[in-house]
């Protein structure tokens, strides 16, 4: 790619480009790399399993990379990029972009700024699709009422922690259907809109949080009657806290998120949390007991993944409790 291809122009949607393929870099600040690399090898075989592009197109499925300027270079990103895909699929285009003090959610919109396909694809660094994800996205906007396709995502579960995890977190087990539905709700880390759609309706802030903001958009789309879809059949594997010290740090973080998310919606008193608390343990202790087996967690296993939910929910609620009492110390401290 010339050096200032990344840079060139943006050209109007539609025509040639099919779809945008938009892949933030900030999770790479708490995954280990080789999930990103494995991802974009993946990302790799997927692009040339699509259709063919229609005659006489040589290329239709763009792939940007948006990273922070301050975090590596775009030379030395798209180098990674392009080690670790091993080849880049003839049909596809890489672009590497900088962005500066862009977070997650802000990257993903510059990113549809920038993206040129009639369709916005969001995938994470840190989740590795499974075979036909992308295939399988792409057609579900083959149905008219479609104007935003969520994919499928569930917990890697390689040990006791990633499996008292993937029972008690907030992704669903594992199922293998095949089906279009509608839905109230969608992960950002394995979305595809239309880009006019996308244009629309870009993640909106929640000030201060690390992530939550997809719940505000999915609130959004509902509301306005947008065609919000799930297609269980794309899924993905996200894996799991890496590490105890990453594990605490992210309960706090989403106790800090769920407050934060609560008062956007005007739910934000303390008994509300105080109930919210409550609830996430039951649940928790409820799924690990009840779908166990789902997992594989053996039987002589389940008191150590109780009280790896419990410390985490209790987590989870202190980093509610510690935004309220301190926010501005908590809004320095307890985010990803």
């Amino acid at each position: 790619m010339p050096p200032d291809a990344a840079h060139a122009p943006v050209a109007a949607p539609g025509g040639p480009w099919r779809a945008s393929i938009v892949i933030e870099w900030e999770n790479l600040r708490w995954s280990a790399a080789d999930r990103c690399w494995a991802m974009l090898a993946e990302l790799a075989r997927q692009v040339e399993a699509c259709p063919a592009p229609a005659e006489g197109l040589a290329q239709d499925i763009e792939v940007i990379i948006l990273h922070e300027a301050t975090m590596a270079s775009s030379q030395a990103v798209e180098r990674a990029a392009r080690e670790s895909m091993g080849r880049v699929p003839a049909r596809a285009l890489l672009r590497v972009l900088p962005t500066e003090g862009c977070d997650y959610y802000a990257q993903k919109n510059e990113g549809v700024r920038v993206a040129r396909g009639d369709l916005v694809v969001f995938l994470d660094s840190d989740v590795i699709p499974e075979a036909g994800w992308l295939p399988t996205l792409l057609a579900a906007f083959d149905d008219p009422r479609v104007e935003v396709a969520c994919g499928a995502c569930w917990l890697a579960t390689d040990g006791v922690v990633s499996k008292a995890m993937a029972l008690s977190w907030f992704f669903p087990l594992r199922d293998t259907r095949n089906s279009l539905e509608a839905s109230s709700s969608l992960f950002a880390n394995n979305v595809a809109f239309r880009r006019a759609t996308a244009l629309r309706y870009p993640f909106p802030p929640l000030p201060g949080s690390s992530r939550g903001s997809c719940r505000l958009l999915a609130r959004q789309l509902v509301r306005d009657g947008r065609g919000l879809f799930l297609h269980r059949g794309a899924r993905v594997q996200h894996p799991a806290p890496h590490g105890w010290r990453h594990l605490a740090r992210r309960a706090l973080a989403h106790g800090r998120d769920d407050l934060l998310f609560a008062r956007a919606t005007e739910q934000g008193g303390a008994g509300a949390s105080v109930g919210r608390t409550a609830r996430l343990h039951r649940r928790a202790l409820t799924r690990i007991l009840k779908h166990r087996r789902r997992v594989a967690l053996r039987a002589l296993a389940v008191p150590a993944a109780l009280v790896v939910a419990v410390a985490y929910y209790t987590l989870h609620g202190t980093g509610d409790l510690l935004t309220r009492l301190a926010p501005g110390w908590a809004g320095r401290h307890l985010r990803l």
